[in-house]
């Protein structure tokens, strides 16, 4: 059993889920007010809704799946801890990109931050289903 790597893909799977929320109705709102000082222009006005409507379902649905997997990481299943991985690569990676483009570590480092659990659930703290 992989209790664990379970705990830690619970963890980081709920945090991205309610991360939808903020995401959802507070950054949208943000968005919709960069657009009305004209900070944000047409035609990219557009793009930046459909982005940030993008972003926020595909967080939601990211930490969706993180929950799905979280019984097949306990158990031991490699298909999970492939997804798992890729996963937590893609967070990781997404986060440190933030960091480069920003210049600085701020909120966007907390990508990083889940990432690498994620990581740890499925090196460190992973065991095969086969080897118990």
């Amino acid at each position: 059993m992989n209790k664990i790597a379970y705990y830690l893909v619970i963890l980081v799977g709920v945090i991205t889920c309610l991360s939808f929320f903020p995401h959802a109705f507070l950054g949208m709102k943000a968005v919709m007010e960069h657009i009305a000082k004209g900070e944000i222009q047409e035609p990219a006005a557009n793009g930046m809704r459909m982005i940030w409507f993008y972003s926020s379902v595909m967080m939601l649905l990211s930490g969706m799946w993180m929950l799905f997997l979280a019984k097949p990481i306990k158990e031991g299943q490699f298909q999970a801890r492939v997804q798992m991985l890729l996963l937590g690569l893609g967070l990781s990676i997404f986060g440190l990109g933030c960091t480069y483009i920003s210049g600085e570590i701020d909120h966007m480092f907390l990508f990083t931050i889940e990432g690498i659990l994620l990581l740890l659930a499925v090196t460190l703290f992973f065991k095969n289903q086969n080897h118990g």
